[in-house]
């Protein structure tokens, strides 16, 4: 099979989070009839496979996931059928991340290596991931799979497959913010305290600053408000509750600690604005802690394979949201690399077939090298 049929054959799973079982069957009979040892790895409602070929070193492991996110409506073909037209491949998770496998799948029988290659995949990354890679992690660890390097696929080029790679990513936590006044009549102020007022005098003074300017590796963090709540239908009540959400995408500067440090402290004085009296209840929820990749060597094979095979040299870069990447730099150097991300759960998700053959052709000379 081409790198077109596999991919083709990937898409019409549906795999919205967090299925996966059919489409890592089909995978996994393609992985079996190169050679490689199979491990089916489910957890919770998560099925997750991991495959592997030869025992020496080093060990290569790629990593990706076959979930996907909701459709959406509006498609111009259905989003489970991988319609080409005009030489474009259409369907939900041509670029996040199923046209990465199917060029990876693809490449694979090229591909000859004196160590060893492994595939982690997981139908958990676009959902909670909580049963997907951090639960496969620890028994990779306990059975001598744990990699020498590993390659995540995820979408990470801008304007040409493989100028952007990614050698780090930012950290995500939430809050939850509620503020407790005390419900009352508009007309009599003096009777209640509106929730409302120090809450949006906190959010004003979150958004109104920065949280750093940023470093060598990292943009500077960012903080936006996702949710806003206060649960009244009337015009003449004073609210006693009302609720907030953020996001806050931070770099090396920064930790889940002092992050949430920082909310409390702005929440105390925003209280302290409005006369006191305030209740805020903040409920941290972290995500993911930033990091950079350190092995120069490893970001050298990615970047050099690329130029041979592209003629660009690509950017490192640690924008964007946050991937499986976050756990497996914990066990072992990680870069990603994979398609254009501009379509990434849009609907018309789509990839240009010659961008997928590329894509086969780059890793084809990373695990060569």
């Amino acid at each position: 099979m081409n790198v077109l049929e596999i991919t083709q054959k990937l898409i019409q799973f549906d795999t919205v989070t967090p299925k996966g079982s059919d489409c890592l069957d089909f995978i996994g009979q393609y992985l079996d009839s190169l050679g490689f040892e199979l491990h089916r790895l489910p957890f919770g409602n998560v099925d997750n496979l991991l495959a592997r070929k030869g025992s020496g070193a080093p060990h290569i492991m790629y990593v990706g996931h076959v979930d996907v996110v909701p459709t959406g409506d509006g498609w111009s073909h259905a989003p489970f059928s991988g319609v080409v037209d005009d030489g474009i491949l259409y369907g939900r998770g041509a670029v996040d991340m199923k046209g990465s496998i199917g060029a990876f799948l693809a490449a694979l029988p090229n591909i000859k290596n004196d160590g060893s290659i492994s595939v982690l995949l997981t139908s958990d990354e676009e959902g909670p991931a909580k049963d997907g890679v951090v639960k496969v992690i620890p028994w990779l660890q306990a059975n001598n799979h744990v990699p020498t390097f590993a390659l995540v696929g995820e979408p990470t080029s801008v304007d040409k497959v493989g100028d952007t790679i990614k050698n780090g990513r930012r950290g995500s936590i939430s809050f939850d913010i509620t503020c407790h006044g005390l419900q009352g009549h508009v007309a009599y102020p003096q009777l209640a305290r509106n929730a409302a007022h120090p809450l949006v005098t906190l959010l004003q003074s979150l958004t109104s600053g920065s949280l750093d300017k940023g470093t060598p590796d990292f943009e500077p963090s960012n903080l936006e408000i996702v949710k806003l709540n206060m649960p009244s239908s009337a015009y003449n009540v004073i609210v006693g509750i009302a609720d907030a959400s953020i996001n806050i995408r931070f770099n090396t500067l920064h930790s889940f600690e002092s992050l949430t440090e920082y909310v409390k402290l702005m929440a105390l004085k925003s209280s302290a604005q409005h006369g006191g009296g305030m209740e805020f209840e903040i409920t941290p929820l972290p995500s993911a802690e930033p990091f950079i990749n350190h092995s120069a060597e490893w970001a050298s094979i990615v970047s050099k394979a690329v130029e041979a095979e592209t003629g660009v040299t690509p950017i490192c870069s640690t924008s964007g949201g946050t991937s499986d990447a976050r756990f497996i730099h914990k066990m072992c150097p990680v870069i990603e690399l994979g398609l254009l991300n501009k379509t990434a759960h849009h609907v018309d998700e789509h990839v240009p077939i010659s961008d997928l053959k590329t894509l086969q052709k780059i890793y084809e000379r990373i695990f060569q090298r």
